[in-house]
């Protein structure tokens, strides 16, 4: 057996680029497993994750009160349509409707109540409407069940891309 011990390696064809075997081993553990749009690597124990299905698809923090976007990934733009709903769109569109995502909101009404979101696509009233591939609105109400614009709105969603 041979050992190569370098700090950097240099592709032969283009210096940027390398080409691995389809199976890259640690010792005898496949490390990461490749075919056509498709990677695997090994987690925990002996599980087998898709990388590509576990990754975060799209996601952002949003500042309700201020209809500003403080961070995001994959969001092309996001709007305050009404008290309490917000909607955001993607910058590259999920495959199918069939995709799923979290919400998170801080209850910063005057009593500082419990309160919660409803995701899927929302009409200006907060009322539910056929979920899309472009992006979702989120609706946020307080404990008396009121629309409102929380200070911290955040999202993640998770499916495949087209």
């Amino acid at each position: 057996m041979s050992t190569i011990v370098t700090d950097t390696l240099q592709g032969k064809t283009s210096a940027t680029s390398i080409t691995l075997p389809t199976t890259t081993n640690i010792g005898s553990t496949p490390l990461v497993s490749a075919s056509a749009n498709s990677m695997t690597i090994r987690g925990e124990g002996s599980a087998v994750t898709n990388i590509q299905q576990g990754l975060c698809k799209a996601w952002s923090m949003y500042n309700h009160s201020t209809e500003a976007t403080l961070d995001s990934f994959n969001q092309s733009s996001a709007t305050d349509t009404s008290t309490g709903v917000f909607t955001w769109a993607t910058t590259n569109n999920f495959a199918s409707v069939n995709w799923v995502a979290s919400s998170n909101l801080h209850a910063d009404n005057a009593n500082n109540d419990v309160s919660m979101v409803h995701s899927g696509t929302r009409s200006t009233n907060g009322a539910a409407t056929d979920k899309a591939t472009t992006g979702s609105s989120w609706y946020a109400k307080n404990s008396s069940n009121s629309g409102f614009d929380s200070k911290l709105a955040g999202y993640m969603a998770f499916g495949d891309l087209a």
